[in-house]
């Protein structure tokens, strides 16, 4: 097993320094660490490692120092052949004798996945300066007030459940008016962790096929379009191709952004149901998974026809994150949870399809997160949480194909409805008769 440990740091060693020597190559500077050299840095981090038995063992201390001293040599050495050279090379030669040392000292999972985000970010060093290069104010401060949200204020939150009999005075209040309170404990849904944590949950889908969008650009392809929006919001997607669509004889393109997008919000709903309860996808996953599937192969036939030059309109897509919409769906969610929650408790199952149904109408992201929630926590069964859930994409589909109809061109409309008519069927009828 140790074999395989150091034959991993080896190879992470080589995948690392492959890159170094790639990019010196093409930048015509020879720096003091290439293919060679990176992998005798992790060999050697992986032989101390191995020989001190732990991170902080003084072996490893002693490479560590050594390490850190050679690359800085070697930095001024290029600085004086170099002008403006930059201090990568010899940052990821430390980090290199850091997961050498991973390997054979118990961590060779975690060495894995930091080798390859180094080498990634390494090789995608252009990459990352063009979408810095076009990043508005707006954006940087979005992502401030992303990881403000997600670093900060999440952990703070109190992770326990309440209810309106823990507001102090409530229950007296609500007594003496003469109204029954027994089944307030019952709506213990006020955990504000779990509530915040689906608010940055929904807002991370937004930021990476918002960030998607922005290093790919949505002017690429119609199909593109479909599929880095529909990440963001298929609504918008819908809406804008619907627009687009209008007195033009070709509807093709349109249709396939449409289609795709539609079909992306399926996808959406098996990730969410996966990151909170997978044990949802014992039942929801083959629905879902027959209209992803339909809406995509459905897409096919508007691919084969051929796109005009003309470039897609740019999706009007919101910001990345802002504070305002955040808690707008923070308080659409337990709003979710507590209408669902009382419709279980005076209607049984019938309640929560209602809930599912008139909740999807609106957002399909809320309903799916709350009855992922109540399922879990064992308030309601798996089954009632994924018919739910199906019920309310299958709402939230109508809404975009009455938008279809209704703001786009009558043929796009019509095509739009017949195809997702046959979808919705399909995946009703697989989750009730299969």
């Amino acid at each position: 097993m140790e074999f395989l440990n150091f034959g991993i740091a080896i190879f992470l060693g080589a995948l690392m320094g492959l890159q170094r020597e790639f990019s010196q190559q093409k930048e015509h500077i020879r720096r003091f660490a290439g293919l060679r050299t990176f992998i005798l840095i992790t060999f050697l981090g992986s032989i101390l490692g191995f020989l001190g038995g732990s991170v902080n063992s003084l072996p490893v201390v002693i490479g560590f120092i050594g390490i850190i001293i050679f690359s800085f040599l070697s930095y001024i050495i290029t600085f004086l052949r170099f002008k403006g050279t930059t201090v990568l090379t010899e940052i990821a030669a430390i980090l290199a004798f850091i997961i050498g040392v991973m390997c054979t000292t118990g961590y060779v999972e975690t060495a894995i996945i930091f080798g390859i985000l180094v080498t990634a970010f390494l090789a995608f060093k252009e990459k990352l300066h063009g979408l810095i290069r076009k990043l508005e104010r707006k954006e940087v401060f979005a992502v401030i007030k992303f990881a403000l949200i997600s670093l900060v204020v999440l952990p703070i939150l109190p992770n326990r459940d309440y209810s309106p009999t823990d507001i102090p005075g409530f229950v007296n209040f609500l007594s003496g008016l003469g109204l029954k309170t027994d089944f307030l404990v019952q709506l213990n849904v006020f955990n504000f962790h779990s509530i915040w944590f689906m608010v940055i949950l929904v807002a991370g889908v937004g930021f990476f096929g918002y960030f998607l969008t922005k290093i790919i650009g949505s002017k690429k392809g119609h199909g593109l379009t479909g599929f880095l929006g529909g990440l963001a919001s298929s609504t918008a997607v819908t809406l804008s191709m619907s627009e687009e669509s209008k007195n033009k004889k070709n509807v093709k393109p349109y249709l396939l952004a449409t289609i795709i997008a539609m079909s992306i919000m399926f996808l959406k709903v098996l990730i969410e149901v996966t990151l909170i309860n997978s044990a949802l996808l014992s039942i929801l996953f083959l629905p879902m998974a027959i209209m992803l599937v339909l809406g995509v192969l459905s897409s096919f036939y508007f691919l084969r026809g051929k796109e005009k030059k003309e470039s897609p309109k740019e999706v009007a897509l919101e910001q990345p994150f802002a504070i305002k919409p955040a808690l707008k769906f923070g308080l659409l969610f337990l709003l979710v949870l507590l209408v669902a929650k009382t419709a279980q408790i005076l209607f049984g199952s019938t309640g929560i399809y209602v809930a599912g149904i008139f909740s999807g109408m609106a957002d399909v992201d809320a309903i799916t997160l709350s009855m992922s929630s109540l399922s879990k926590a064992g308030t309601i069964t798996e089954l009632t949480a994924s018919t739910a859930i199906l019920f309310a994409a299958v709402s939230n589909t109508l809404v975009k194909m009455g938008i279809a109809f209704f703001m786009g061109d009558k043929k796009f409309g019509r095509i739009i409805i017949g195809i997702f008519t046959i979808i919705l069927i399909a995946g009703l009828a697989v989750l009730f008769f299969v």
